[in-house]
């Protein structure tokens, strides 16, 4: 019972910071999971619905705080959602489950190690190059989010950054709708191949979806404190090395 408690707590603080900056949390609690000695392939339909939960409640903040780009999430998922929902179909052995679900939690942490990345100025592409851009990124990390349950915003945000198309708080607001999509549709391909949500799970759903409503009012105005982005970076490679050198 103690143990289930503190579970729950971490799983908490990691839907705060993470609804803080547009995002779902599935990478921390993959992490906490493992750490706890309880990630398995059939675990993804239930951190992928806590996903969906925490990272709705960053949209539906963001966009209200106007930080919010239509066109350019729609251009995403266009690509990304059948890109999911193919990964959650696609059966995945306990072993690679952890090589792949581990080389995503490594990188990750190294998102959230790193300082970001300081976008320069650039012109959003238009047209064709607009639609490749979406087209590699969207499918790339839509098979990505169905195949290890984890929503792939973590990843889109800091390119959104790099490439000088949004500002901070305008890649959170379209990550966090990539996010809850590409969940969604996840969800969809994994019901299809028969999994289904861990009922024993239901205390960490409640806590993730506590800590996304405190962190996304939270960071729809406010800057997320980098010392505990660095913190979770440590557990998020801690467990990732755990899964890919025989401990997951």
């Amino acid at each position: 019972m103690t143990h289930d408690f503190f579970l729950a707590i971490a799983v908490a603080l990691a839907a705060t910071l993470y609804a803080s900056v547009g995002h779902g949390g599935a990478s921390a609690y993959l992490a906490i999971l493992t750490l706890a000695g309880r990630v398995r392939p059939e675990i993804a339909v239930t951190v992928l619905v806590m996903n969906v939960l925490v990272s709705s409640i960053s949209w539906f903040r963001f966009r209200q705080a106007r930080h919010f780009d239509l066109p350019l999430t729609a251009a995403f998922l266009l690509f990304s959602a059948p890109a999911a929902f193919v990964g959650g179909l696609l059966p995945i052995s306990p072993r690679l489950f952890s090589l792949v679900l581990g080389c995503a939690l490594v990188a990750a942490a190294a998102r959230l190690l790193l300082p970001d990345p300081r976008p320069h100025v650039a012109a959003r592409p238009q047209g064709k190059a607009l639609w490749i851009a979406a087209a590699v990124l969207g499918t790339s990390l839509g098979l990505l989010s169905g195949l290890t349950g984890v929503g792939g915003g973590l990843y889109l945000s800091p390119l959104l950054l790099f490439l000088g198309w949004k500002d901070t708080k305008g890649a959170a607001g379209i990550s966090s709708a990539f996010i809850a999509i590409n969940s969604v549709t996840g969800i969809a391909g994994r019901l299809v191949r028969g999994e289904a949500f861990d009922p024993s799970l239901w205390p960490l759903v409640a806590a993730a979806v506590l800590g996304g409503l405190i962190g996304a009012r939270y960071g729809a105005s406010h800057a997320t404190p980098i010392t505990l982005r660095r913190l979770l970076g440590l557990v998020l490679l801690i467990a990732g090395a755990k899964l890919l050198f025989g401990g997951g």
